[in-house]
């Protein structure tokens, strides 16, 4: 690329003023849908981290194939964490229970756990407590419960509930915390400490579930099949849960068949003006090749040229989607999830996609100039100079 064939370029970019603006406008725009479906295409990619991430464990064992409990879950809870990547650990013991205030009566699901470690494997519990304290429940016959079934029960903190079950054993529950359940989350879901359930059920020192978090999510897999060999079930969020991955290659497949048809439509527009530019400048070409311009040199001519009207495009384009990105997530716009939670239109602009999107208006303009730069190039001198 010599500065002869730049200078060309420039000239034919400066001289067709409107063909240029236009030019410059289709790419301008493809890039800032692009950039713009991308940066929400992010949000909501980096929403559903956060639910794997805060909501949700990665890794969750249950007991052998015929049996109700994990018998040994102490020795099988140091073996977990002797695994490289593990940050918490959390045993659980769920039994359904029948609580009752006054005259009013749930059925609910019970569930035993050390607080501090299942509020590190499901944070949004203790973050959604509005009033008392999640790790209260460490002392025995103690109780949270969610906001929805206080309001049933029409019991409040400090109230006492009666549990019971068939072959339960009787107890009575001081509430000591109520929390707002996350989107998703049973309404009957209640809390106690591990020894409490476990005196309720009456079936000694057992466990029905050990849930895991790891610093990694996506090392999930290779625990899960690691555990497996201990002979409990093992299960990581990816086979729990294969909708989220699903969704997540959906969305980034669409995306980059919606961006690539949008550029490539952009693209055309200027691979018409290029070949309009090739049919316009015919004479000038033949004056070119007559003083001495190859047709290499030509050829480049008007690939510098689309490479040009690519970049300007792509530029442009890239500050209005920044513009109009930046401008939807001030706004701050509430959408309401299937599960009935308020969500923030989530807008994440990254560096490298921004780069991605601008080098692929560059490089799908240069495509779309190659035909009428391999034209312009095959003209015969003679015949250029007389059209």
């Amino acid at each position: 690329m010599g500065l002869f064939e730049t200078m060309v370029a420039k000239r034919h970019i400066r001289s067709r003023k409107r063909q240029t603006a236009l030019s410059i406008l289709a790419i301008g725009l493809a890039v800032a849908i692009s950039l713009t479906s991308v940066s929400l295409q992010n949000g909501f990619q980096d929403l559903l981290f956060d639910i794997i991430v805060k909501d949700l464990s990665h890794v969750s064992v249950t007991p052998k194939e015929k049996e109700d409990y994990i018998y040994l879950y102490r020795t099988l809870i140091d073996r977990i964490w002797s695994l490289e990547g593990v940050s918490a650990v959390s045993p659980f013991l769920g039994t359904s229970a029948s609580l009752s205030h006054k005259d009013n009566v749930e059925n609910v699901e019970l569930i035993g756990a050390y607080p501090w470690e299942m509020g590190r494997i499901y944070p949004s519990i203790a973050q959604g407590m509005v009033q008392g304290d999640l790790l209260s429940i460490q002392q025995d016959n103690k109780i949270v419960i969610g906001k929805q079934l206080a309001d049933k029960l029409e019991a409040k903190l400090g109230d006492r509930l009666e549990a019971s079950f068939p072959d339960a054993r009787p107890a009575s529950l001081l509430i000591t915390g109520i929390f707002e359940p996350p989107q998703g989350f049973p309404e009957g879901m209640t809390f106690v400490s591990l020894t409490t359930a476990q005196r309720f059920l009456g079936e000694g020192d057992v466990v029905n579930a050990i849930d895991i978090k790891l610093y990694d999510v996506y090392s999930a897999d290779s625990i899960a099949r690691e555990l497996r060999k201990t002979g409990y079930r093992v299960d990581s969020w990816q086979q729990l849960y294969p909708e989220i991955l699903r969704t997540l290659a959906i969305e980034n497949f669409q995306n980059i068949i919606v961006m690539l048809l949008i550029m490539i439509i952009a693209a055309f527009g200027i691979a018409s003006v290029m070949y309009m530019l090739v049919l316009e400048k015919t004479a000038e070409i033949g004056m070119l090749m007559a003083t001495g311009a190859s047709p290499g040199q030509i050829r480049t001519i008007f690939l510098i040229e689309s490479a040009m009207l690519g970049f300007l495009g792509g530029l442009a384009g890239v500050l209005v989607g920044l513009v109009f990105s930046l401008w939807l997530k001030s706004l701050e716009i509430r959408m309401e999830a299937p599960g009935g939670q308020e969500l923030t239109l989530p807008v994440i602009i990254r560096l490298s996609d921004i780069l991605i999107i601008l080098l692929t208006a560059v490089f799908l303009s240069v495509l779309a100039g190659a035909y009428p730069a391999k034209k312009a190039s095959s003209l015969h001198p003679v015949e250029a100079l007389h059209s």
